[in-house]
């Protein structure tokens, strides 16, 4: 068969067929790689012969024409065979065409019957649908009437509704709420139903309602203040004492932590405090869950008032009422406004009395609960109600009329020094009100003043009284006998409270075993002891509420308190007490001596007491003592008191010697004056008279410092050797063998001197050299009247300045005219003769036998010398 006979089946059926040669060869699959493009073209198309021919000469080129021409072959072969079966199908396809074209025009014949019909209907339907869409056009027009209505009618209801709801809340006391209701009536739902005769009414109604949600808005303000802060106000106080003893706890426990001691000097409200304050014991009136007091019917009367514009008839309306509130709250004291205050004196003519410290306090919890809840609610309202300066104002005017009330209340009750405990007491009652008056930056300056005069005029003086009368009576159950003590505690406790010296001679240094004597006696630890608890009770009433006005409180503590206990003012200072003890007893030995050395250590003790003083009120007041020294010490004024008390005590020493020494010199008899036979023996009562003087050094002075003891001896034998000199120069006259038995008794008492213990520098003997000079003049004198030959005295200057220079020449002039003259001896008037020529003239003379007039002066230069500085 040609190729132009060839049809292409995939291009009869709009496909593309592929012609795939099946050749295992390599050269033919090259050759028929483009089979497919040639069998895309039909056969009777150029493009197809076209294409042949390239595919012809390649089958040439590879010898491979004859597979060539069969594969042709069985292409055309195929093609035909489907030719054949599609033609075949063609024709059943139109058969079965043709018997459904029958069906349809037999169907369509039945349809177009039904379309008659059909029609018929429509047109019966027509007709209908008309009158039924008039029908319900009428019916729309009669539904939106209907509506209509029902919208006005909703309208008219839900007027006369918010109208209702508008009373409702009212009676609810939810003013704002109310008066928002009003205006969305008015702006908004009114307009709607503005024809009705019944909305003109409820128009007109608005401006009564308005005045009653302002009037009902107010009630409520009030019956919240008389409901949530009157009858409440007892337990606001509470709450905010409870909270201030929390933070007082809470600051106490860091004080008092030895890490922290810096924070000694810092009291609860300082700066320092505030700064470290733990946020979580703020306490807020409004915030306790435990009160609970709502601010919701504050805000909605705000609110109602802040809407009409009319915040300044609030204002001065709750001004008015907080007022009446505040009179109720303060009474009893409101009489006090109409009486006269005296600043003056600082009293109030009639003041109302509280009964005790308890009702005071629940009055002041009260106050404060006020004022506080006062500042408190200002600040929620943000001063739309009252202002912080209006509260500071009615603050101000208050304190006027309660310090004169506090002030009567601590004058009008006899205080006693048993009563330490009730004053502590009435100044924590104060000083935790100033403290929570604080807290809410009130001034408090004014009640302030209180505090300081509790301190001042009331606490001082009962810590004075108490410790003078403890002090009474100690030195009045003294045994005024050296303080001893066997056990080594009590050893340690008395080393603990008492100051003395570190080179004293008892100090732990110095201390190898038990027991120990101490100079002083139980009275000066007794004295030691209660000065430690008076500043340890000072510093412990002042170590809280106490933050202001600290230069003023170290004034008061030093010259108040200590310098008039210490001090010399009858009935109060216990320096005026001793002196007047010690001259009671000026009779009593052991008391006037022991005295003396208590004395010393008084002395000691006030250096101290200066130091401990201004080191403690540095640790605990932040501030030292301003009067302090060239050293930088504080001494007390009271040491120059002492150090007078002490020369009175040191004079009465003398004085009762003297007056012992005295009665007994008096007992001293020299009648026979010109005896016969000399003395083997001292008198006897020279033999007494020296044995007192042993025995008054051995129990007098046996106690007393060293330095004492010795200028009592100097003063005591200087007194002595004066008193047997005034003897021998009152004598009328006495022979030799009368001096010589004088002389023998002046002996036995030197002798009985040097026996004595000197106190002092026993290597060098200087006491005892000091002691022998009291008898020089005594012994030149009686040397004198036992001279064999008066002439070379009389006569020879040089003799007389070198052995006799302690006597006057005209005192022994006068000693030898009494001496009873023996036959060889010169008449009166050769004495008198020689004592013209040979006398030296004037002044040189006296200058040169007055080298040593002044004798105790001269030992109490040197023994004041030797003395050791106390102060170091």
């Amino acid at each position: 068969m040609a190729p132009s006979k060839v049809t292409n089946s995939t291009t009869t059926n709009g496909t593309t067929a592929k012609a795939k040669f099946d050749i295992d060869t390599v050269q033919l699959e090259k050759l028929f790689i483009r089979d497919a493009d040639v069998f895309q073209t039909t056969l009777d198309s150029e493009d197809y012969l076209d294409s042949l021919a390239p595919l012809i000469k390649d089958a040439l080129k590879a010898n491979a024409l004859q597979e060539f021409i069969r594969k042709l072959n069985e292409i055309v072969k195929q093609k035909d065979t489907e030719l054949n079966e599609i033609s075949l199908g063609s024709t059943r396809d139109i058969n079965k065409c043709i018997n459904a074209i029958d069906g349809v025009s037999h169907e369509s014949a039945n349809l177009s019957k039904t379309m008659q019909h059909v029609n018929l209907h429509l047109n019966k339907s027509a007709l209908e649908l008309v009158a039924r869409k008039k029908a319900l056009i009428k019916s729309k027009e009669t539904a939106s009437k209907v509506n209509e209505t029902i919208t006005t009618l909703n309208m008219c209801n839900q007027v006369l509704e918010i109208d209702n709801k508008i009373l409702e809340l009212i009676k609810q006391q939810k003013s704002f709420s109310a008066l928002k209701l009003i205006d969305e009536l008015q702006t908004v739902h009114l307009p709607k139903v503005k024809d009705f005769s019944f909305s003109v009414k409820i128009y007109n109604s608005i401006p009564h309602m308005t005045n009653m949600i302002k009037e009902e808005s107010f009630d409520s303000l009030k019956s919240w203040l008389t409901t949530h802060l009157e009858r409440k106000i007892d337990r606001i106080g509470d709450h905010l004492y409870e909270n201030l003893y929390k933070l007082e706890e809470h600051w106490e426990s860091l004080r008092n932590d030895p890490r922290n001691r810096y924070l000694l000097p810092h009291r609860l409200n300082s700066p320092i405090e505030i700064s470290m304050r733990d946020p979580q014991l703020s306490f807020q009136v409004f915030e306790n869950q435990e009160l609970g007091i709502p601010l919701k019917p504050v805000y909605d009367c705000i609110l109602v008032y802040n809407s009409l514009k009319d915040a300044g008839t609030l204002s001065t309306a709750y001004h008015k009422e907080w007022m009446e509130k505040y009179r109720k709250i303060i009474h009893p004291i409101t009489l006090s406004a109409s009486k006269t205050y005296d600043r003056s004196t600082l009293s109030l003519e009639s003041a109302v009395s509280f009964p005790d410290l308890n009702s005071l306090e629940t009055y002041l919890r009260k106050i404060a609960a006020f004022f506080i809840a006062d500042k408190e609610l200002n600040t929620k309202t943000r001063f739309e109600l009252r202002s912080n300066g209006t509260a500071d104002d009615l603050w101000d005017s208050y304190v006027l009329k309660l310090k004169p009330v506090l002030l009567n209340f601590l004058q009008t009750r006899k205080w006693s020094r048993d009563d330490l405990e009730l004053l502590a007491d009435f100044k924590e009652c104060l000083g935790h009100f100033l403290q929570v008056m604080e807290n809410s930056n009130y001034r408090t300056t004014e009640l302030y003043e209180i505090m300081i005069i509790i301190f001042r005029d009331y606490f001082g003086a009962m810590l004075i009284e108490h410790f003078r009368h403890e002090f009474l009576e100690s030195i009045q159950s003294d045994h005024y006998m050296p303080l001893g003590v066997s056990d080594r505690e009590d050893y340690d406790n008395v080393m603990k409270i008492c100051w003395y010296h570190a080179e004293a001679s008892f100090a732990p240094k110095n201390v190898k075993s038990m027991p120990v004597s101490f100079p002083f006696s139980e009275d000066y630890v007794h004295y030691c002891l209660g000065i430690r608890a008076l500043m340890q009770d000072i510093l412990d009433f002042i170590s809280r509420q106490y933050n202001y006005d600290l230069n003023e409180i170290n004034r008061i503590i030093v010259e108040d308190i200590f310098e008039k206990v210490l001090g010399n003012e009858p009935g109060v200072g216990i320096c005026h007490d001793i002196t007047q003890f010690i001259k009671k007893n000026e009779d009593n030995k052991e008391i006037v001596a022991q005295s003396y050395s208590n004395l010393e250590y008084y002395l000691y003790s006030l250096y101290e007491i200066g130091q401990l003083l201004d080191s403690k009120l540095r640790k605990y007041n932040g501030i030292g003592l301003s009067n302090i020294d060239a050293d930088a010490q504080f001494q007390l004024r009271a040491l120059h008191l002492f150090t007078e008390a002490r020369k009175i005590s040191e004079n009465t020493v003398f004085k009762m010697v003297d007056q012992k020494l005295e009665s007994l010199i008096e007992s001293v008899e020299y009648e026979d004056w010109y005896p016969s036979t000399p003395n083997s023996d001292p008198n006897f009562f020279i033999l007494d008279f020296s044995l007192f003087l042993e025995n008054m050094f051995n129990s007098i002075f046996s106690n007393l410092p060293s330095s004492f003891r010795t200028l009592g001896l100097f003063r005591s034998y200087d007194f002595v050797a004066k008193k047997f000199l005034e003897i021998l120069k009152n004598a009328r006259g006495y022979n030799r063998i009368a001096i010589q038995n004088f002389d023998l008794d002046v002996k036995h008492l030197e002798q009985s001197m040097a026996a004595l213990p000197v106190p002092g520098n026993t290597a060098e003997q200087g006491g005892a050299v000091a002691l022998q000079s009291t008898f020089t003049e005594l012994r030149q004198a009686i040397d004198i009247l036992l001279l064999d030959d008066y002439d070379e005295y009389i006569k020879n200057s040089s003799f007389r300045m070198r052995r006799f220079d302690r006597v006057k020449y005209e005192d022994a002039m006068s000693l030898i005219r009494k001496m009873q003259k023996e036959g060889d001896s010169q008449d009166e008037d050769a004495f008198a003769r020689s004592d013209g020529i040979h006398s030296p003239s004037g002044e040189g003379l006296e200058r040169e036998n007055s080298v040593f007039e002044n004798s105790a002066a001269r030992f109490q230069r040197w023994a004041s010398s030797r003395r050791p500085n106390r102060g170091q």
